[in-house]
């Protein structure tokens, strides 16, 4: 007889299997684009109110190209090598102050409502405003300086005024009044009383904005004056030249126009931009864009 034997089931328990703790996988951190939160719309938008703002030179550079074609290529380098100096003379400064309240007073201040109808001014009657009083002061010679400088820089207060209420700016409020006119402070030379190295047109726009902010208007107009100064000096001495005459101080009034409007554009679609977005993502998202463009 066969015998079969039984095999107690074994009291040995199967080992336990543990869940392992999953890691997450080691990535670097997901560093987002400055530009990510503008629309395609907006970003060629900005990157052109860069270009032109890096475009922009100084009045003087400008001057020597554009009265070269009236006076000879030998008196354009001449103008580019007037020896000015690099800060705004104690009297320079008077004047521009005193043409930068009395513009401020009638161009932003007399304004009867918002607006004021100022942005429906057309820019083709300012411009031909200010080559007139140009005219006649390159007529008049030195004596017509001093009222030609005031009618001028009322005439570019108003065309940036403009803009500013283009650009959806409500005058009635401290801020965008300021802006006005700190636009008289951009576009300078590098080493003027905003700026202490060499810097590009874009890099001195945001220092030249970071040195005005917050400051109260009485000192503002002061601030502004020393480097609006040194433009006023630089017409002085163009409109001294020899042979520059009333078609000169017609051009170089024209020119001043279009250099400022330059930069009130840039500055007031800056600031609309930063109300959509904040300050520090537009000025993010525009030094980006400018060192785009320094590398192409």
């Amino acid at each position: 007889m066969s015998e079969f034997h039984i095999i107690p089931p074994s009291t040995a328990r199967p080992p336990v299997t543990r869940p392992q703790p999953t890691r997450a996988p080691l990535t670097s951190p997901q560093v987002s684009s400055p530009m990510a939160d503008f629309s395609a719309a907006e970003l060629a938008e900005l990157r052109d109110t860069i270009t032109r703002l890096r475009a922009s030179r100084g009045v003087l550079v400008r001057a020597a190209d554009l009265l070269g074609g009236l006076i000879g290529g030998a008196a354009s380098q001449a103008i580019r090598r007037l020896n000015l100096s690099p800060t705004a003379s104690p009297r320079m400064q008077g004047i521009a102050e005193a043409a930068l309240r009395r513009a401020f007073g009638i161009a932003i201040l007399g304004l009867p409502r918002p607006g004021g109808g100022l942005a429906r001014q057309p820019l083709l009657r300012t411009r031909l405003l200010a080559v007139f009083s140009g005219t006649l002061g390159g007529l008049a010679g030195l004596p017509g300086f001093l009222p030609d400088a005031g009618f001028t820089t009322l005439l570019i207060m108003r065309a940036i005024a403009a803009i500013a209420v283009a650009e959806g700016e409500d005058l009635t409020q401290e801020a965008s009044r300021a802006a006005c006119l700190e636009v008289f402070a951009f576009g300078g030379p590098p080493n003027g009383p905003t700026s202490s190295i060499a810097e590009t047109p874009d890099t001195g726009y945001w220092t030249a904005r970071l040195l005005l902010q917050g400051r109260p208007l009485v000192r503002l107009f002061a601030d502004v004056a020393t480097r609006y100064g040194l433009h006023i000096s630089e017409k002085l001495a163009l409109q001294a030249i020899p042979l520059v005459g009333a078609a000169g101080g017609a051009a170089i009034n024209s020119l001043f126009l279009d250099h400022y409007t330059v930069l009130a554009r840039v500055h007031f679609t800056l600031r609309r931009l930063e109300r959509q977005h904040g300050a520090t993502r537009v000025r993010d998202a525009a030094e980006a864009i400018g060192r785009e463009l320094r590398r192409a």
